[in-house]
């Protein structure tokens, strides 16, 4: 890791010392592939000389690295051949020295190896100190079958006009909160590279704000940018990407900038006397209308964080808002049944790094996924994931697209990797009250270290590690801070703050998504009119098609998804006032 100026640059073996500067506007990589009729003949020619230029180069490179390592092979064997001339003239010096005592009667006998029959030792019967063994061993590590596949000749490489950046590090940070932003390397027709390899560099517009500023690697095409800002403003970042012998280049839409703002004051969410703001779908029509609610039920920010995703699910739909345009709804899809771009009584929803909507489609028993596209603001079915689900329920995403399905009715949590195509990962949990188990789990997120937090009708939430080990308990049944009456959605925040939406209680928690510690709740009854031990009210029938009149009481009633964007945005969604609540 190299910083250079306020930028950091992650450089990787094979790869040379670029430039911290980008390509000046018209010197793009990919501007060399592009030509006229009139021109086509010229720019073919040159690419044949570049190939020819590149195949010898490649060549040279196959030859020095077989040749580093029949080095480094040529240096072990004479460690080796050296090995065996020193032990086998240990072996002899022993054997002299050994003989001379024998001969000259100093030397002790043999020892006896079997008491009960000889009990007394031959004092003309030696032992001698060493035998002839000297042997060669290739050991365990062996890479004589590795060899076939060492090294590898790739034909694409990475374009950055095409590469993208994605991630809540890019909107609105928070001071002193560790922020992460993610590079996305794609080739010369936009797709996504599978490889790593390549130098990335990231340079604020005022490095002495920004600790911790680190790229890291992750093998598969993808770069990891972490940071920690330290005060507020408004900064510009560039991310150039770069081969090993080329100038570093701006990534599609840099440069980018980035707000920094206070670490959001939780106290202020649902405060007495604060100013109500508009609850989305409030005065629509809930039965069908294009931005009406019925009952919604799960929620999520695209990364962004601009357009919000809504399972309505009693009109079997999904909806966008758009929220810098006074959350407008600017996309509707889906209709109720069985076919594979219908949906009945959609649950839960997610949306990850790459627009990728996946949607758990609870009475048809599956998954729905889809591609989100911002340009046109439309979603486009792109699959149907079944598993053998019964009543799937919660979702979440891991930026390294790991999905977390609540399967509710089988009494599990599934995982599936988004990024080899929807393949199964593992499973865990089984039904019970004891640790590690569920009684039909309801949602599931991700705190910052890669723990999965899983929240059931046993009225607590249960903490694993990535591989789905059992490690503790958060909360319990009860109506105090941080205890839980049906915590029917969770929702990890940027800051690592635990959103629980206590449906039984009418309210939102949040808590310490890392220790579980209590930090704030709004919502709730006015006054307790039942005591702490009483029964919670049922969860609500998800089947259910028939309206409900809402009660007259003020605020929530029965907060059933809660999502919250890097800008300090946070909605709930209420499942029988048929709206989305913002604070």
């Amino acid at each position: 890791l190299v910083r250079v100026r306020g930028c950091v640059r992650v450089q990787f073996a094979g790869c040379q010392s670029v430039a911290t500067s980008a390509m000046s506007a018209g010197q793009r990589r990919i501007d060399a592939l592009y030509c006229t009729r009139e021109s086509a003949g010229d720019v073919v020619r040159r690419i044949l000389a570049e190939i020819d230029k590149r195949r010898e180069v490649a060549r040279q490179e196959v030859e020095a690295a077989v040749a580093e390592r029949i080095t480094a092979l040529q240096e072990r064997q004479r460690a080796l051949v050296e090995q065996i001339d020193i032990v086998a003239q240990q072996k002899a010096e022993a054997l002299h020295q050994q003989l001379q005592t024998i001969e000259s009667g100093t030397c002790l006998p043999a020892p006896v190896e079997d008491p009960d029959k000889d009990p007394e030792e031959d004092p003309n019967r030696f032992l001698l100190c060493s035998d002839a063994a000297i042997d060669f061993k290739v050991g365990e590590e062996d890479f004589l079958e590795k060899i076939a596949d060492f090294g590898s000749i790739t034909e694409a490489s990475t374009y950055a006009s095409w590469s993208f950046v994605r991630g809540s590090g890019l909107g609105a940070c928070k001071v002193g909160n560790p922020s992460v932003f993610w590079v996305y390397a794609c080739d010369k027709d936009g797709a996504r590279r599978s490889s790593g390899g390549d130098t990335v560099t990231a340079i604020f517009s005022e490095p002495e704000v920004f600790d911790s500023l680190e790229v890291e690697d992750m093998k598969d095409g993808r770069y990891k940018v972490s940071f920690v800002p330290t005060q507020e403003g408004t900064y510009s970042l560039r991310v150039t990407l770069g081969q090993k012998d080329q100038e570093g280049e701006d990534v599609r839409d840099g440069p980018f900038t980035i707000v920094t703002k206070p670490a959001t004051d939780l106290t202020q969410l649902g405060a007495e006397g604060a100013v109500e703001k508009p609850k989305i779908g409030e005065q629509l029509d809930p039965t069908g209308t294009f931005g009406g609610l019925c009952h919604p039920s799960g929620l999520d920010f695209d990364h962004t964080g601009r357009f919000l995703f809504v399972a309505d699910q009693g009109n079997h739909r999904l909806q966008i808002f758009d929220t810098t345009n006074g959350h407008a709804p600017v996309s509707v899809f889906g209709k109720k049944g069985l076919g594979p771009y219908e949906l009945d009584t959609p649950h839960g929803i997610v949306v990850d790094n790459e627009n990728r909507v996946v949607v758990t489609d609870l009475l048809n028993h599956r998954l729905q996924v889809y591609e989100f596209i911002p340009r046109t603001m439309e979603l486009r079915h792109t699959r149907t994931v079944d598993h053998g689900f019964q009543f799937p329920k919660g979702l979440a995403v891991t930026d390294h697209g790991l999905l977390y399905v609540c399967d509710s009715g089988n009494h599990k949590v599934c995982v599936f990797n988004m990024t080899e195509d929807f393949s199964f990962v593992r499973e865990f949990g089984s039904f019970g009250v004891n640790d590690g188990q569920f009684n039909t789990p309801l949602c599931v997120a991700v705190n910052r270290i890669g723990e999965v937090l899983v929240s059931d009708v046993n009225d607590h939430i249960s903490v694993f590690d990535s591989q789905g080990q059992f490690l503790r308990t958060v909360g319990q049944r009860g109506r105090k801070d941080g205890c839980f009456n049906y915590p029917l959605n969770l929702f990890v925040s940027d800051e690592d703050t635990l959103f629980v939406c206590d449906q039984g209680n009418n309210r939102v928690q949040a808590l310490s998504a890392s220790d579980g510690a209590f930090l704030h709740k709004w919502g709730g009854s006015k006054k307790k009119t039942v005591g702490e031990e009483e029964e919670a009210p049922p969860p609500p029938d998800d089947g259910e098609e028939e309206l409900e009149k809402p009660p007259d009481a003020p605020g929530m009633i029965r907060p059933s998804a809660v999502a919250v964007n890097s800008s300090g945005l946070v909605v709930v969604a209420d499942y029988d006032r048929h709206v989305l609540w913002t604070f």
